[in-house]
């Protein structure tokens, strides 16, 4: 009769809380560690350093949710077989420039140069284009009885545009010894003939020694 009314008897308020913690204590821990509330994770709860790029799903990162102001997106264009890149902007596209420039010149040719200009090599620069141009004349004195001093000025004309240098070339005395100086020389300008042309003079009463020089020259096209 005792232990009927024991079992029929409810728990007592007391009672039902420690169950209650009980509960919790066994099952609430493992329901956190599996099942987080929706929206319930943010900046402050992740660590710093805390996700890698292993964490990162792959093509989950997009462009839309990407900078790309401070990213370069892929490159997607490219250039013919007559021309390379030049640039590539933030979103890809690519600008096509000619590959190689025009490039024209001469051989080398050696004249004898005096005390007058005289051409030494040319080149016919075709129209359209403005050219860069290069020649490096090389002056070779022959040495007679005496020591001279000689000067050999040499100008690169490109179309309507000339640049003049010289170099002074100092025999030995000794017959037949011969000295040399080179003179590089660069201009730009148009179209039309590339050239160049030396003089000569030497100092002292005795004859001028003979002097010759070697030139080519050789352009590129610099603009359309």
């Amino acid at each position: 009769m005792q232990l009927r009314s024991l079992f029929n008897r409810r728990p007592s308020p007391a009672i039902a809380i420690s169950v209650t913690a009980l509960f919790l204590s066994l099952g609430g821990v493992g329901y956190a560690a599996t099942e987080l509330p929706r929206n319930s994770v943010g900046n402050s709860q992740i660590q710093n350093g805390a996700v890698s790029f292993t964490k990162i799903r792959p093509n989950s990162v997009g462009r839309v949710r990407a900078n790309v102001s401070q990213l370069q997106e892929r490159v997607t264009g490219t250039c013919g077989a007559s021309s390379a890149i030049g640039t590539i902007n933030k979103s890809g596209k690519v600008t096509c420039n000619t590959a190689l420039p025009t490039e024209l010149g001469s051989t080398n040719n050696t004249v004898t140069v005096p005390s007058t200009q005289t051409t030494v090599t040319s080149a016919a620069l075709p129209a359209g284009p403005s050219y860069l141009a290069f020649a490096n004349p090389t002056a070779s004195v022959v040495s007679g009885a005496n020591e001279r001093h000689v000067t050999v000025s040499c100008t690169l004309t490109v179309g309507s545009n000339t640049q003049m240098r010289q170099v002074t070339v100092d025999t030995t005395g000794n017959v037949g010894d011969v000295s040399s100086g080179s003179i590089p020389l660069q201009a730009t300008g148009p179209s039309g003939t590339a050239s160049v042309s030396c003089q000569s003079s030497a100092t002292g009463s005795a004859m001028a020694p003979p002097v010759t020089v070697t030139s080519a020259i050789n352009a590129v096209s610099i603009a359309s």
